[in-house]
């Protein structure tokens, strides 16, 4: 018994990561505020960079991210107390039943940062080729996207036979997939 006890008490470590995930989501919405009052405050007295209007998007974008970084943050300290200390009263758009739901939200997160990355370095003024980061910037969104789809293909079967079929069809939809599905064991 004092086994069981022990491996069902070994979940609450997880609140260090709750903790953790809800102070640094605190610390980027502070940051964004501050910088999101610091911006206006200068571009209402003139005080701001004259320069394209593309400058001014991109530095609202940039601090509109770390809203966007918190927010997924807080979500993941909210879905990990859900899923290892107990289920909290929250609205259904906020329950998180399974660790998949919140991958994708650190999948769907990592691909919304490389795209914020990439539109600053667009609008920045230097001399680089472009094509190089598009294509750095675009394999990976790619293959987290790839995941996405997949994983969320995946998630829709519900016995352990449709999980199968759902990852054949996803694997299958950009070429042939006989391959996948014929191969014999030998």
């Amino acid at each position: 018994m004092k086994v069981v006890r022990f491996i069902a008490g070994i979940r609450y470590f997880v609140l260090i990561p709750v903790i953790g995930l809800a102070i640094a989501a605190c610390a980027l919405f502070i940051k964004g505020g501050v910088d999101l009052v610091r911006f206006m405050g200068e571009l209402i007295t003139g005080m701001a960079e004259a320069g394209p209007e593309a400058s001014i998007i991109v530095e609202i974008v940039e601090t509109v991210h770390l809203f966007l970084v918190g927010t997924v943050l807080f979500l993941t300290s909210i879905g990990l107390y859900q899923l290892f200390i107990q289920p909290l009263p929250l609205p259904g758009w906020l329950e998180i039943n399974d660790i998949e739901e919140l991958e994708l939200n650190l999948v769907g997160l990592t691909i919304v940062v490389l795209g914020v990355n990439f539109l600053s370095i667009i609008f920045e003024p230097q001399e680089t080729n472009l094509a190089v980061y598009g294509i750095g910037y675009a394999l990976p969104i790619a293959a987290l996207a790839y995941f996405m789809k997949v994983r969320s293909n995946m998630s829709k079967g519900s016995g352990k036979g449709e999980r199968l079929t759902s990852l054949v069809e996803a694997a299958s939809e950009g070429g042939d997939s006989s391959w996948l599905t014929n191969k014999k064991r030998d």
